[in-house]
């Protein structure tokens, strides 16, 4: 038995295709979109009337009207006078989960989180491939290298939850690349260049040899730009500072290591001539981030501030998208001559007209870049189309190419072989738009459906949106450390806490005593293990480590009481049963002390710690490694 139906997309800005299903009742149909201009990403010319076959998640068949069999029963969109491309991609996220929705409004299916999120990315990704809430795919990089410095001297201050480990030597880096390969990490990075290349080089290698990619934000100052390419990298943050090595005053420039493209603006012709035959050699792609760190600069900068306004129009966003995030945006995005002198401003001005000439000179020589919206820096999603503008109105890069920097590009040079062009094989990730994106790249804002894993997505926004079920707190940002308000327990442990007095000649003395006081101190918590537990565990002991614990000190999670030992004045253990770890999300763990309290104006409680709860499918996570 068949039934006919004609369904509307829902869409916010932009007419909807009429979907015709014709579904057997019997299991689940192909998806078929007919008619449309197909621009497939790989960088041919467009195909009119086009035929692409979705079975499941995946593209089977591909080509013209007529060359394609549609199989019996096939749900048909019609994409006649429209055109059809890959779904684009983020090269840069920092992942945050107010983003989901926005992403896939403005066609954005996958996002690269370089701005690494340790066990939460894993949770975050696994949790969207499950359909728990939407979003688009989020491929991760687990923990970033951080360099220590020019005599290794530098301390990994390494929190559970953060994004960053230090790496001292080759060592270290083939270890942490390791851990981050085991622990799920779709490609590896790194956050600053200062280590020696080879340090670098050592973390890159364990990635190329378990086939995934690399990317590096090259910004020295003893590894950057050419010293970063051959120590490997695919894609280079920020141009990989690259600007620094192809001025006319290498002196002047040597110690720099900002974000702005001020060093650009000395640039030597011959210079970069010679770095954009270096990068095409080594197939490396420089992400200008054109929105971020040039912020301010590019040629319609008040369209982009009237955008980032707009943006927030709907209400059903506003309803869920944390305010101060908003405030944040509107405040990156204001005029550069508000913060900049005038003499800052020209050379600001002089170095991002050069850095565009730069991306555009390479991709006209037959290299590649990257596009990437660099969020929070950018509004939501719209952020990866305000970037691919500048490709276009200052880079002066070819729409079709600006394409595929957004699509293919970045799939290739982060080593990811089932995205970034419709394919058959490939995950059925699609645009559909109303005009020409191949004559002017801004028409990839009309959209007209966004088809993500084989299914039409809904591209409206939903005020009950669940995307924060793994943040600390939904009203703020999804990552940070595991246990919260570290400058408060600082604080408190300053102005409460005994130290036990030294002996002998060295700083070691037992743990605190247990203590029954009659006024009890306010507790904190400095450290908790394990910081990750998968749903459906059995009962689980966790070890509290803090200040001003006593006798009678009780964990909370949840605001539920939990069995508790108190083990010294700086140690408790907690038992937590199954029912609390039978849900995914976020346990709130906190400590408090009998009253009454002996410095109330520090609170009833300690600050808390927060332990991730994965979903039982989550298919890699650390395991508590870090």
């Amino acid at each position: 038995m068949r039934k006919t139906f004609l369904l509307a997309s829902l869409l916010a800005g932009g007419a909807a295709l009429a979907l015709t299903l014709q579904a057997d009742a019997q299991g689940q149909p192909a998806l078929v979109i007919q008619g449309g201009t197909l621009i497939d990403g790989n960088g041919g010319a467009s195909v009119p009337n086009s035929v692409i076959v979705i079975q499941g998640n995946r593209i089977v068949q591909v080509g013209r009207a007529g060359q394609v069999q549609i199989p019996v029963g096939s749900q048909v969109i019609n994409a006649g006078g429209k055109w059809i491309t890959p779904g684009l991609i983020d090269a840069k996220s920092n992942w945050n989960w107010q983003y989901g929705e926005a992403y896939l409004h403005w066609g954005i299916t996958a996002a690269m989180v370089t701005g690494t999120r340790n066990d939460q990315g894993i949770a975050d990704r696994d949790a969207i491939n499950h359909g728990i809430f939407e979003g688009p795919r989020l491929y991760q990089g687990v923990l970033n290298l951080q360099g220590g410095g020019p005599k290794g001297e530098r301390r990994d201050n390494y929190v559970p939850g953060a994004g960053g480990r230090v790496a001292h030597n080759v060592d270290e880096a083939r270890a942490l690349a390791k851990s981050n390969l085991e622990g799920g990490a779709d490609f590896l990075g790194s956050n600053d260049g200062d280590a020696p290349p080879e340090v670098f080089a050592a973390y890159a290698d364990e990635a190329h040899k378990a086939g995934k990619g690399v990317v590096m934000r090259c910004v020295g100052p003893e590894t950057r730009g050419k010293e970063c390419v051959l120590a490997g990298a695919d894609v280079m943050i920020h141009t990989g500072e690259l600007g620094v090595q192809m001025n006319k005053d290498p002196e002047k420039w040597k110690d720099w290591i900002g974000l702005p493209p001020d060093s650009y603006c000395d640039m030597d012709p011959a210079k970069e001539k010679d770095m954009i035959a270096f990068l095409v050699a080594h197939n490396t792609a420089p992400e200008p981030d054109f929105m971020a760190a040039d912020r301010g600069f590019p040629s319609n900068w008040k369209r982009v501030q009237q955008e980032d306004r707009e943006v927030f129009n709907d209400p059903n966003l506003r309803a869920y998208y944390p305010e101060f995030a908003i405030h944040d945006l509107w405040q990156n995005v204001e005029d550069a001559h508000n913060y900049l002198t005038p003499a800052q401003y020209e050379v600001r001005m002089c170095g991002f007209r050069n850095h565009a000439k730069f991306i555009g000179d390479l991709i006209a020589a037959g290299g590649q870049a990257v596009v990437a919206s660099d969020i929070p820096q950018t509004a939501p999603g719209l952020g990866v189309l305000q970037e691919m503008a500048v490709f276009q109105e200052d880079a002066h890069v070819p729409p079709m190419k600006i394409l595929q920097a957004a699509t293919k590009w970045v799939a290739d040079h982060f080593r990811i072989r089932d995205i970034g062009t419709i394919e058959s094989g490939k995950l059925a990730d699609i645009d559909i738009v109303d005009a020409d994106p191949a004559a002017d790249i801004l028409n990839m804002r009309k959209i007209d459906t966004v088809i993500k894993d084989g299914r039409v997505v809904d591209r409206s926004y939903h005020p009950w949106y669940r995307g924060w079920i793994f943040a600390n707190d939904p009203q703020h940002l999804e990552f940070s450390p595991n246990v919260t308000a570290r400058g408060w327990e600082a604080g408190l442990k300053a102005a409460t806490f005994n130290k036990p007095p030294f002996v002998g000649l060295l700083p070691m003395a037992p743990p605190p005593a247990i203590r029954d006081p009659f006024n009890s101190p306010t507790p904190g918590i400095e450290a908790i293990a394990p910081h990750t537990v998968i749903q459906g565990s059995p009962d689980t002991l966790f070890d509290i480590r803090g200040i001003n614990f006593v006798k009678r000190s009780v964990v909370y999670v949840n605001d539920h009481p939990v069995p508790t030992e108190v083990v010294n004045g700086t140690e408790i253990k907690a038992k937590v049963s199954p029912n609390l770890l039978g849900q995914a999300g976020k346990l709130h763990l906190d400590v408090r002390n009998p009253l009454p309290l002996t410095n109330p104006e520090w609170g009833d409680k300690s600050n808390e710690a927060n332990v991730l709860v994965p979903f039982a499918f989550t298919t890699a996570w650390s395991h508590n490694k870090y």
